[in-house]
């Protein structure tokens, strides 16, 4: 079976064209071999949109990739809403820890234009090609599920912060995902001013509910995760604000540290 992948990437024209090809042909050159460590889901979300009557979804996938060649080919293998399947293209994002690569792959179906797209559940199965030879977490054989307005899931990770902006008013907002592992649990923002010489704590407080964009996501969710916010009071002065996140539950203390590299925000000029 021959399957086309779709060609949106930011790398160089020949890179692109080598992937196009390599999609093109891996019915029948690849190895088909099962994923161990060579590539893992870390987030997927979707999440459906509306206003003045337009209708889209955003979806995307976040993965670990091991760095086993410079040459390889990120794909999330995808069933489209007729049943047939997709390889999307992945873009790099940037190093991980112990030999990792962050990839992701983004995106928008809407309900306008020339080739309007459907809104859809999603099933998929993240791969990479190297040398000739296909790799996948294919999720123990049951493929991932995602329904089309869940937001988040998690894979791989108990925490994982879901992003960070300065308000008006100077504060740091931080939401974090979290697996829902029991009731009782704490989450906290450990931050710093002066490359850790001093440090602060922010907890974060539980979210029952959130807008991402022009949709609506429950918390928690139905894959079992929960949003949290945390607001960081940051002077005006001073260094680069870095933190990380600590969640506690079931006597077990979880960390995201954006892998080992922490998180970083310039302070906003005064």
């Amino acid at each position: 079976m021959t399957h086309s992948p779709r060609t949106h990437s930011p790398a160089p024209r020949w890179r692109a064209l080598l992937a196009l090809l390599a999609g093109l042909t891996l019915g029948f050159t690849s190895l088909p071999a099962r994923a161990a460590d060579e590539v893992r889901l870390l987030k997927a979300h979707s999440s459906v949109g509306s206003r003045y009557g337009q209708v889209w979804q955003d979806v995307s996938y976040t993965l670990l990739v091991k760095n086993m060649a410079y040459e390889k080919f990120v794909y999330v293998y995808q069933k489209e809403p007729d049943g047939t399947w997709v390889n999307l293209p992945g873009s790099y994002v940037g190093p991980a820890s112990n030999g990792y690569e962050v990839w992701q792959v983004t995106r928008q179906y809407t309900s306008w234009g020339t080739t309007p797209e459907a809104t859809r559940d999603l099933e998929f199965v993240p791969r990479i090609v190297v040398g000739g030879t296909s790799y996948w977490d294919n999720n123990w054989g049951a493929n991932y599920h995602l329904g089309r307005n869940d937001g988040p899931l998690l894979k791989n990770t108990n925490v994982l912060v879901a992003g960070s902006y300065w308000r008006d008013t100077g504060h740091l907002d931080v939401s974090v995902d979290v697996q829902n592992l029991a009731y009782s649990k704490s989450v906290t923002v450990v931050y710093t001013l002066d490359n850790w010489a001093t440090q602060a704590e922010a907890p974060a407080q539980y979210v029952p509910s959130y807008t991402y964009g022009y949709s609506y996501i429950q918390s928690p969710n139905a894959k079992g995760v929960e949003r949290w916010s945390a607001h960081i009071p940051v002077p005006t002065t001073g260094g680069p604000l870095r933190f990380y996140v600590r969640y506690q539950v079931n006597g077990q203390t979880y960390w995201d540290s954006n892998f080992g590299q922490d998180y970083v925000h310039a302070t906003p000029a005064p």
